[in-house]
């Protein structure tokens, strides 16, 4: 059996694992030297991998700034503030209750000497308990030389206010004190940092950063393909496996998928699922539209059911698929934005963005942000057998409308 590299079930921050994104890290890197930093994006962008990868280097990872980290994952059962300190107390620090004392686990166990951040911490008062934890002489305990205390939260976007207002409390604190060097790196679903800004708008002078994670350029699309399938080649060899893999395999997913990490890895792993099940020593386009129709009915269908099924409920539907029609054939999705404005009103394009169904290119045009989507309405009207045929075709040559859609077209 072949091995399978690809992983679009986990996060990637291991350096074996992550790919591309170096600006990004970068910008994510140098940002916190000077403040907090938010990351967004829909999901499946990378924003986890993102943010696991920025704290691995800055602990020491391969960057001149190192610094410390505390991590929570965001929860919508997550009500109040003392609720959220409560998840960073428990990875900062260990309780000996026999002894009624609070120890650092970061690094060596360094035992904190005060009773009243012990009661505070049993009594429920962590945000009482974690400010204490954060002046000066425990901070220099905390973090051993080191620059830098980053609080990260992941699955920022299932509890944004409540985040809002723990930053809020602790960088009062601790700048207040003159306690310098604790910033948020903070990763969720679009729009939570907006979210955290409408429960208190002057949260925005911590967060010297917000990245807004896009698809991958083609160029690290490409090379993360290739590496992976490369694996699987070097893999089939020592298993004495004859594979060979279409050279203009590797163009189509990274066009089809559109550079969505969370699509390329899905892609790339059905293909080869599906040369383990039905193996032909070929990768190749069949193989493409064979892996397409598994994900976007069974892997994938219930999010487009869902996805279409609210744009239809709320009205959306048929200026959705005007959109659709009026992109220019090829893959990736690129609508011109005056075209866009010409066939749906600006309401309709609002709701689509509110819904992360599009984002805004540089160049003015409107990227659809799942592919995927669109490649399932394509299937969808392709139930005939010969307007299936057809839809193969169409997606092997990265096409989209098909004759009597053109005529549909000029009818709009």
């Amino acid at each position: 059996m072949l091995r399978n590299p690809f992983t679009p079930a986990e996060i990637a921050s291991s350096p074996d694992d992550f790919f591309g994104r170096e600006k990004e890290l970068t910008v994510a890197k140098r940002a916190l030297s000077k403040g907090s930093v938010s990351i967004q994006g829909q999901i499946g962008i990378g924003k986890s991998s993102l943010l696991a990868r920025t704290r691995l280097e800055m602990e020491g990872f391969g960057t001149e700034h190192t610094a410390t980290s505390i991590f929570a994952v965001g929860d919508k059962d997550i009500t109040n503030a003392d609720q959220l300190a409560r998840t960073l107390l428990e990875d900062m620090v260990e309780v000996d209750e026999k002894q009624k004392k609070i120890a650092f686990k970061l690094g060596s166990l360094v035992e904190i000497g005060s009773n009243e951040i012990y009661r505070n911490f049993v009594e429920g008062r962590n945000v009482a308990a974690l400010l204490r934890l954060l002046e000066q002489k425990n901070m220099d305990q905390l973090l051993a030389g080191r620059e830098l205390l980053l609080i990260t939260i992941d699955e920022a976007d299932k509890c944004p206010a409540v985040i809002a207002r723990l930053i809020r409390q602790i960088t009062t604190y601790t700048q207040q004190r003159g306690i310098k060097g604790v910033h948020f790196l903070m990763a969720g679903v679009s729009p939570f940092y907006q979210q955290m800004l409408a429960e208190d708008a002057g949260i925005s002078r911590f967060v010297y950063r917000t990245i807004m994670l896009a698809p991958m350029d083609d160029a690290d699309a490409t090379e993360l393909i290739e590496t992976k399938l490369g694996l699987v080649v070097a893999d089939a060899r020592k298993q004495g496996i004859s594979l060979q893999i279409d050279p203009g395999v590797i163009p189509r997913i990274v066009s089809l998928s559109g550079g969505h990490p969370h699509l390329l890895q899905l892609l790339g792993s059905y293909l080869i699922e599906n040369e383990n099940e039905n193996p032909d020593g070929m990768i190749d386009s069949q193989d493409v539209v064979t892996s397409l129709r598994r994900i976007c009915y069974e892997d994938r269908a219930q999010i487009y059911d869902s996805t279409l099924h609210k744009l239809d409920i709320d009205g959306k539907l048929d200026s959705f698929r005007k959109l659709m029609l009026i992109a220019p054939s090829k893959f990736p999705t690129r609508i011109p934005q005056p075209d866009a404005m010409k066939m749906v009103d600006s309401n309709t394009l609002h709701w689509f963005f509110e819904n992360n169904l599009f984002s805004v290119e540089t160049d003015g045009s409107y990227r659809l942000l799942d592919e995927f989507l669109r490649i399932r309405l394509m299937m969808d009207g392709a139930v005939e057998e010969e307007l299936g045929s057809q839809l193969e075709q169409r997606l092997l040559l990265g096409s989209w409308t098909l004759p009597d859609e053109e005529e549909e077209l000029e009818h709009y």
